[in-house]
């Protein structure tokens, strides 16, 4: 197999006809178009460009939100963003346009596979979806990494359901993933602020058809979510700023969690969704983490 373009979720790692099937797919549903893009936006861009400013930009998308609620963040201290995940790798770039502007020292954890892309590397702490040993143990000291940046004082951002958000049916309303505990326990280590922020909208119908009968080709069709748009406006509603002692008093680690879910929905103009109920593959190497 010819080697794997920067701007693709193939695992290198994964059987040979899985990679195989995984490029078919991205190559029908626009993978090409977006890799051109990517390698302009290298040849326009320096290292001292805002990445995720100029990313957007180039992608022609608008990031709608708040600048009295970005301006009441904390600017300095361990920050933990969380939010839903309804698009994936365009969710990703807009958390990271909005809380640059205030936290330069922001890191995101996210896909291992989108550190190929160069000028996201000093940005990204990869995550592993392979579910072996190697993996488990990749992502343990991932999860040191972003303990170490928080007792720094930086900022990280986590979509804390791991998965973009599925439709039960295709044409229905999607909805994110179980949100898993790590997000907790990064919190409670880092006794850091918390920041809830909610994305409106969902992917094409096209997603949710091939997550619903072709599960692993999922990640295969996010480029072809990132392409239709481009043109389009994000909105995005932010929260404000959590104690981490407030989260302190509220329990055990359940009840933050459902307590910071809730902050997130909380924040949808269109009311709070119905959760997720399907029973989705368990705790792995991977579970819990970033764009994917």
């Amino acid at each position: 197999m010819k080697k794997i373009p920067e701007v693709s979720y193939v695992n290198p790692t994964d059987p040979l006809w899985r990679r195989l099937l995984m490029r078919f797919v991205e190559l029908i549903t626009g993978q090409p178009k977006l890799q051109r893009l990517y390698d302009d936006y290298k040849r326009t861009h320096s290292d001292d460009d805002n990445f995720w400013e100029s990313a957007v930009e180039f992608l022609n998308v608008e990031i709608n939100y708040s600048r009295t609620q970005l301006h009441a963040l904390p600017k300095e201290g361990p920050l933990i963003a969380v939010a839903n995940h309804p698009f994936g790798v365009l969710d990703g770039l807009a958390i990271g346009y909005i809380l640059s502007r205030v936290r330069p020292d922001i890191k995101i954890l996210a896909h291992s596979t989108l550190g190929r892309a160069e000028p996201l590397r000093p940005y990204l702490i990869p995550i592993l979806f392979d579910g072996d040993k190697a993996a488990l143990r990749a992502n343990v000291e991932s999860k040191e990494v972003a303990l170490r940046h928080l007792d720094k004082g930086g900022a990280i951002i986590i979509f804390p359901a791991g998965r973009v958000a599925t439709a039960e049916k295709i044409f229905g309303e999607a909805t994110d993933h179980p949100w898993k505990r790590f997000t907790v326990r990064l919190v409670t280590h880092s006794n850091a602020t918390v920041v809830p922020i909610f994305f409106e909208g969902q992917n094409s119908w096209v997603f949710h058809f091939v997550s619903k009968l072709f599960g692993s080709m999922r990640e295969a069709v996010l480029m072809r979510e990132v392409l239709n748009k481009m043109g389009t406006e994000v909105v995005s509603h932010i929260g404000a700023p959590i104690d981490p002692n407030s989260l302190s008093e509220i329990g055990d680690r359940q009840a933050i969690l459902d307590y910071l879910r809730d902050s997130v929905y909380d924040l949808n103009p269109n009311g709070k969704p119905v959760l997720a109920t399907t029973p989705y593959a368990p705790f792995s190497a991977a579970s819990g983490f970033g764009i994917r």
